[in-house]
């Protein structure tokens, strides 16, 4: 009985886990989409800095979220 409780607590906290860092990703994504837009609506220009940085803000946040969600996984195994 304990055993199968621990399995399926480590399951759920991988998910859990991997859904919170999911939703970080999609929020940082989010704001750079919604920044690029509104500029690209207001003026019809290339990226800038300010553009540049949320890019690459959000491509990190990225990659650390994937570094982050598969090194849950194994140490959950």
């Amino acid at each position: 009985m304990k055993k199968k409780f621990k399995i399926e607590f480590k399951k759920q906290l991988r998910l859990a886990i991997a859904a919170a860092i999911g939703f970080l990703i999609a929020f940082s994504w989010r704001d750079f989409l919604f920044d690029l837009t509104r500029t690209a609506i207001i003026k019809l220009t290339l990226m800038t800095n300010v553009h540049f940085v949320g890019f690459f803000s959000a491509f990190f946040v990225s990659l650390v979220g994937v570094l982050l969600i598969l090194l849950s996984s194994r140490l959950l195994e």
